[in-house]
């Protein structure tokens, strides 16, 4: 009798989960969106090169009257930061980014006219010019200031500014 019992219950379970439905797990389903991201970044300067000629010790060489060019070619608003080397293309002299004058076999660069005027340094750090829009462009100066004094007659010496734009 006791196995009767038994098998009857176990039949009535059988029986009633054949017509209950189960839902032992959760389920999951994925919705896919696809986007093409769209705007650039394109930062050009016109004058690839500029030679100051003779400049003397302890004394200011500019450009003037916005010699160069910053443009955005870009489909977005640009911030520009501005880096120059360490030294010289000889490592004859090296750069003072301190805005204090330049002491014996050194040089220090300055630009003017974009947002913010200040001595260059070596690595990109504050914006020297902000929110410049797609297809604008901006005029800028170049300051060179040679130190107090040379230990030498040197031959002509070159250093490199580079630019980097990045989105506003």
């Amino acid at each position: 009798m006791q196995i009767r019992k038994v098998y009857v219950i176990f039949i009535t379970v059988v029986i009633l989960a054949a017509f209950t439905p189960i839902v032992f797990a959760a389920t999951e389903d994925t919705l896919i969106i696809t986007f093409d991201p769209d705007g650039d970044i394109n930062i050009d300067v016109s004058r690839s090169s500029y030679a100051f000629g003779s400049a003397l010790a302890n004394q200011w060489k500019n450009t003037t009257g916005g010699t160069f060019t910053l443009y955005n070619n870009g489909t977005v608003s640009m911030d520009t930061q501005i880096k120059t080397n360490a030294s010289t293309d000889s490592t004859s002299m090296s750069l003072n980014a301190s805005g204090v004058a330049p002491i014996q076999d050194q040089y220090a660069i300055r630009i003017t006219g974009l947002d913010i005027s200040i001595h260059l340094g070596i690595a990109y750090g504050q914006e020297l010019d902000q929110g410049l829009l797609p297809s604008d462009s901006k005029t800028f100066d170049v300051c060179l200031l040679i130190g107090v004094n040379l230990s030498a007659n040197f031959t002509t010496q070159t250093t490199t500014i580079s630019f980097q734009g990045s989105q506003s």
